[in-house]
C-alpha cells in the first residue's frame, strides 16, 4: 500500500478506535494535577516594528518561510486545542486540573491573537497566508465532525508535547534564537514560557477523562511521524513557491544546520524527548525546565501586563 493508502487506513481505523476506548486500558483511577509551575494569565504587546524584511531570519528564506507557515497554523490550531480540552471539563474531578484548564485555554486563545498580528505583518512583507490558514481551517472542521471526542483530545495532547518540546529549544537555544528580529524573537520566547506552564494539562485531562494510552500512542506517532512533518513541509513549501524560490547551497546548508545541527537542531537535539512520550509512566513534566522558565521570565516581564 502506498504512502496515501496507508494515511487513509489510518484515518479510518483511528476513528473506528475513538469511539470505544473509555472503559479500555484506563490508567488514570485516581488522577490529579501534576503541573510545576502556576498557569499565568498575562496580556502581552509585541509592537514588531523590527520585522521589516520578508526573509527575516538570516535573510534566508527556508527557515522564514518555515516559522511563517508554523505562524499560520498556531490560531486555528489553538482553538482546536481549547474546544477538545473542554469537551472533557464535565468530568474533571480535580479542582485545581479544572482551573487549570480555564488558564490553559486563556493562554491559548491569547497565543492565536499574537499570531494572527504576526501573520498580518507576515502578510504585508509579502506571504500569503490566506489559502494556507482556510486549508487548516476547513481540516479541523471536517475532524470536529468525524472524529470521536477522545481523538480529538489525543491529538491535541500529542501536539502540545510537541510544542512544548520545542519551547524548552526556544528557551535554551539562544545561538539560533538571536538570529530573529528581536520582537517577533520575545514573542516566541513568551510563547514557550507559557507552552511549558500548561504542558501537562491536556495530557492531565486526557489521563483522567480517556486514560487509554493504546490509543494516545498511537495518535501521538501518527501525529510525530506523519501529520506535523508532512503539513509543515508542504506548507512551507506553498509560501516559497509564491516566489518561485529554488534554493542556493548557502540556504540549504543554513537551513539544514538549523533544524538538524547535532548540537542544537531545532529537530535533531531533541529526538530523545520526542521519544520518551509513548515510554511506560511517561509525564510532560519527567522534563522538569521550571527554571529555564524562571529565567526567562524577568528578561520577558516588560511586555507582559498581567
Amino acid at each position: 500500500m502506498n504512502n496515501i493508502g496507508n494515511h487513509i487506513e489510518i484515518e479510518r481505523l483511528g476513528s473506528q478506535a475513538g469511539t470505544a476506548i473509555m472503559n479500555r486500558n484506563n490508567i488514570a483511577e485516581n488522577p490529579i494535577s501534576q503541573s510545576k509551575l502556576p498557569i499565568e494569565r498575562r496580556r502581552v504587546e509585541f509592537t514588531l516594528d523590527d520585522v521589516t524584511e520578508k526573509y527575516y531570519y538570516r535573510g534566508n528564506p527556508q527557515v522564514s518561510a518555515f516559522f511563517a507557515s508554523l505562524s499560520v497554523g498556531f490560531p486555528p490550531g489553538e482553538a482546536e486545542f481549547i474546544k477538545s480540552v473542554k469537551l472533557f471539563e464535565d468530568q474533571i474531578t480535580d479542582p485545581k486540573l479544572r482551573e487549570e484548564v480555564k488558564n490553559f485555554a486563556h493562554q491559548e486563545a491569547h497565543h492565536s491573537f499574537q499570531h494572527k498580528l504576526l501573520n498580518q505583518k507576515l502578510n504585508e512583507l509579502g506571504y500569503q497566508t490566506g489559502g494556507i490558514d482556510n486549508v487548516f481551517k476547513e481540516k479541523l472542521a471536517r475532524r470536529e465532525k468525524q472524529w470521536s471526542p477522545q481523538r480529538r483530545l489525543a491529538r491535541t495532547v500529542s501536539a502540545e508535547h510537541i510544542t512544548a518540546t520545542w519551547a524548552h529549544w526556544a528557551l535554551g537555544s539562544e545561538e539560533k534564537m538571536q538570529h530573529f528580529p528581536t520582537s517577533m524573537r520575545h514573542l516566541l520566547q513568551w510563547h514557550a514560557i507559557e507552552e511549558i506552564e500548561h504542558k501537562s494539562v491536556a495530557f492531565d485531562v486526557y489521563q483522567q477523562c480517556v486514560g487509554d494510552r493504546r490509543l494516545l500512542n498511537w495518535v501521538y506517532r501518527h501525529f510525530l511521524y506523519f501529520e506535523f512533518p508532512l503539513s509543515l513541509t508542504l506548507t512551507t513549501r506553498a509560501l516559497l513557491k509564491q516566489d518561485n524560490y529554488k534554493p542556493t547551497a548557502e540556504d540549504r546548508r543554513v537551513f539544514k544546520d538549523f533544524l538538524f545541527a547535532k548540537k542544537d537542531g531545532m529537530v535533531s537535539s531533541l529526538w530523545p524527548h520526542y521519544r520518551a512520550f509513548t515510554k511506560q509512566g511517561f509525564h510532560p513534566w519527567a522534563l522538569d525546565d521550571s527554571g529555564l522558565v524562571d529565567d526567562w521570565k524577568g528578561t520577558l516581564s516588560p511586555y507582559f501586563a498581567h
